[in-house]
């Protein structure tokens, strides 16, 4: 968890099949990451690491529930970046699918993702 750049929260943009997926993603100097897109009913949990000098890896689970609030799945995202500034950031991402029990039910990845930092609105 050594780049202080990443701590704090940011604006994600998320390509996926042509159309733009906002959302926001949140992280901590400890590794931990909170997300939330615009195309999920929960938010996601998950971790995240330093993999270079302006590099970066991090992962979050979804949660998925039906309208009666039973678990029908979980969504398992992951997403690989690179600085282009202190508060800018591109990289590609993809995610797994799966069935309650396990059972890996689709998948994708080389989705591109842009992300801007925002700190305190003043």
């Amino acid at each position: 968890m050594s780049d202080a750049r990443l701590v704090g929260t940011w604006t994600t943009e998320l390509e996926d099949d042509g159309k733009s997926v906002f959302g926001l993603a949140s992280f901590t100097g400890d590794g931990g990451v909170t997300c939330y897109q615009v195309n999920a009913k929960n938010i996601g949990l998950g971790n995240w690491e330093s993999t270079g000098k302006d590099s970066f890896h991090y992962n979050f689970h979804i949660l998925a529930v039906n309208p009666q609030g039973e678990h029908v799945g979980e969504a398992h995202v992951f997403v690989t970046g690179e600085f282009v500034s202190d508060d800018r950031w591109e990289g590609t991402g993809g995610a797994n699918f799966y069935s309650p029990a396990g059972d890996l039910l689709r998948g994708h990845e080389g989705s591109r993702v842009t992300a801007r930092k925002f700190g305190i609105d003043k």
